[in-house]
């Protein structure tokens, strides 16, 4: 796979237009959703995953020694869209839910399927009040079903600093979650003191 990044990068920079896009093509719906699960926007993570593209062009026409495409992609993704958080943040502190997370269970009964949706609802938020760091780490790990080495090589992080911060994440979620009576959404959503 490296090899054939390598061959693509190459062809890039000796004029081939189609040769960026093959390298990044495949990872695109990839980078997006882990953009929008950050930026809580399907058009911030457009913005984020256009100013990586355009970055990461300009670093392959202008020499840069690349070795793993893929993974320094799709850090520089991750990096881009923290970037936009960070700014969005300092200009406006409101959350925004995320579409869809997961569908409502069709076959449940309508108060069921409302109750469900509440208290998916009700974790998202306080995911959502989580800092960057925190915040980033459970949305690429439980969303986006990504795993801790690969969020370590999204966000260039150790993998322990990755554990540290879920574990830190999941204690402030449960501290959230029992001081707002809300403690069965947690065992709900998988986490167990």
């Amino acid at each position: 796979m490296m090899q054939e990044e390598q061959e693509w990068i190459e062809r890039c920079r000796n004029g081939d237009r189609e040769a960026f896009y093959k390298l990044v093509e495949p990872l695109l719906d990839r980078v997006y959703s882990a953009s929008a699960a950050i930026l809580r926007s399907s058009h911030l993570a457009e913005d984020a995953v256009q100013n990586a593209l355009i970055e990461a062009y300009r670093a392959i026409m202008n020499g840069k020694e690349i070795r793993n495409f893929t993974g320094w992609f799709k850090h520089l993704c991750a990096m881009r869209a923290i970037d936009l958080a960070r700014k969005r943040s300092r200009l406006n502190r409101m959350t925004e839910g995320l579409e869809h997370l997961e569908p409502v269970d069709q076959g449940a009964q309508p108060i069921e399927a409302l109750l469900k949706k509440e208290e998916q609802h009700s974790l998202l938020s306080q995911v959502m009040s989580l800092d960057i760091q925190h915040r980033s780490v459970v949305l690429l790990f439980y969303y986006q079903e990504m795993s801790i080495e690969e969020i370590a090589a999204t966000l260039g992080v150790k993998e322990g600093t990755v554990k540290s911060r879920l574990h830190r994440a999941r204690h402030k979620l449960l501290k959230l979650y029992q001081s707002n009576g809300n403690r069965k959404v947690m065992i709900n959503a998988g986490y167990k003191d």
